[in-house]
This record gives structure tokens, sequence and C-alpha cells, in this order.
């Protein structure tokens, strides 16, 4: 990831491009290029990630591995994450809380009892 870094730091600055964030970021070249340590795509990322998962024992019961499905997963878990600011969830994914709320913001089956639980004890009598 330094390497990538060093170059992606290098083209940006041929072609006078801010990153003020300092941020990784993908680029549109080809995974042939990324093995030189030049900006990645998102195919090549999420090889990578397929590879990874693998390697770890991942199991992911044959379902895709991709970038999206790990930030559909991160955006659901804030979604369904007790006390959570919705607003600050939605602004850091790059929706708007409509979009948050009606994409990622649902029943989670898997907290139904406590839930419930949680609704009985604040509101004893």
């Amino acid at each position: 990831m330094e390497k990538f870094h060093h170059h992606q730091l290098e083209l940006l600055k041929e072609n006078k491009l801010a990153n003020s964030n300092d941020w990784l970021m993908l680029n549109i070249t080809d995974s042939n290029l990324c093995s030189l340590g030049y900006p990645i795509t998102q195919k090549s990322m999420n090889d990578m990630l397929k590879q990874l998962s693998k390697k770890v024992g991942v199991n992911n019961q044959n379902l895709n591995v991709s970038m999206y499905t790990c930030r559909h997963t991160v955006a659901t878990k804030l979604g369904n994450t007790l006390g959570m600011s919705y607003p600050w969830a939605a602004s850091r994914l790059g929706h708007s809380l409509k979009m948050f709320m009606r994409t990622y913001v649902h029943v989670d089956e898997d907290r139904n009892e406590e839930m419930l639980n949680l609704f009985i004890e604040k509101n004893k009598l």
C-alpha cells in the first residue's frame, strides 16, 4: 500500500490534483499497472478482497465478496446500531438521510428479543 500511495502522490502532482485528506483513491488503470505499484481499479480491489477472504477463511456461503458488499454490510450494521446518529452515518456514506434510512435501516430479525426486552425495561411502571 505504501508503494501505491507513493505512485498516487506522483500521479496527483503530475496532474495538479489535490488530495487534502491524503486518502487512497481508486483510479481507472489496469491490474498489470497495479502490480507495478500504480493506482488500482475497483475490479483489482475486488479480486484482492476475494483472495484475502479465502486466505483467512471467510465463510461467505458462496456469496459474492466485493468492496460494495463490504460497504453495504458496514452501512447495514450502522443502521442497526443502538444510539447511532443516522445523519452522521448517512453523511459518512455520502448519502442523504432519506436514502440511508430507505436502504440500510430495517428490522433486524436477530434483534427482536433484545429490542422487546429493552422496551420492557425502559417502560416499567
